[in-house]
């Protein structure tokens, strides 16, 4: 590929990251600006990626214009899919992480020796459900 062909692919995908639609709404907006520029090309002498952003301005631009002629649902559905799969994949992080945070703290408790004591009553205890008697369990 040439060094001019790398700019107008480099172009291309600049244009593409402006353009908040579905990947097969990209690829055909794509191929049109693509068969564009080739047609240009054609019948121009291009010299450097300058004669491209004159005859077709800026990435950022391009997309804007493909937008204003798009159809405003399927930009709204493209916009509302991509904040539902962020916000799922969010949510998915954030449980999965509590998961993690309690199992850590319970692998943690069980290493460092943790129990429970329950008074039943005037010397009968409970240590983790077992039953121990005595008044003072702490000095045996």
């Amino acid at each position: 590929m040439t060094a001019i062909g790398k700019d107008i692919e480099k172009y291309l995908s600049q244009v593409k990251a402006y353009l908040p639609c579905k990947k097969s709404d990209k690829a055909v907006i794509l191929e049109d600006i693509r068969q564009a520029i080739s047609e240009f090309a054609e019948n121009s002498d291009i010299q450097s990626i300058d004669d491209i952003y004159k005859r077709f301005g800026k990435p950022e631009e391009i997309a804007k214009n493909y937008l204003t002629d798009a159809d405003p649902k399927k930009i709204t559905n493209a916009i509302n899919i991509r904040k539902v799969v962020i916000a799922a994949v969010v949510a998915a992080l954030l449980v999965f992480t509590g998961f993690v945070i309690a199992v850590f703290l319970d692998l943690h408790g069980d290493s460092h020796g943790t129990y429970t004591v329950t008074i039943a009553e005037e010397g009968t205890y409970y240590i983790d459900d077992y039953r121990v008697t005595g008044t003072d369990f702490n000095n045996s």
